[in-house]
């Protein structure tokens, strides 16, 4: 089952979650110039991961080949009304970030014609 990582648009905003079986320090802050969000993952020691991570709507998956920490591991931005993730006020009210842990898989992003049968 998928965890929705608690994040909301509190301006620059850092906090400590498990994420599988580490303990991780993420820090959300929003660009007004570039209209985004970006995340930064590090351990609880600030020692960084994977910086500047752009938390876009429909990316499979966001920190795919960034970091060997997270292999087969999912971080995705999902919006629950179809809007982007581009507004001051999006995260963690439009938009929302799941984490899918090892083994577990994550649902398709799109319709595939030629396997999805109607």
């Amino acid at each position: 089952m998928p965890q929705i990582i608690p994040v909301d648009n509190t301006g620059s905003k850092t906090i400590d979650v498990a994420l599988g079986k580490n303990m991780f320090r993420l820090r959300t802050y929003y660009l007004p110039y570039t209209k985004c969000w970006l995340m930064d993952i590090m351990d609880t020691s600030d020692n960084p991961i994977i910086m500047g991570i752009c938390l876009n709507v429909g990316v499979g998956n966001l920190v795919k080949g960034k970091s060997t920490l997270f292999e087969n591991q999912v971080i995705r931005c999902v919006s629950i009304d179809g809007t982007e993730n581009n507004t001051p006020d999006s995260l963690g009210t439009t938009c929302l970030l799941y984490y899918y842990g090892e083994g577990e898989t994550p649902p398709a992003l799109f319709k595939d014609k030629m396997l999805d049968e109607e």
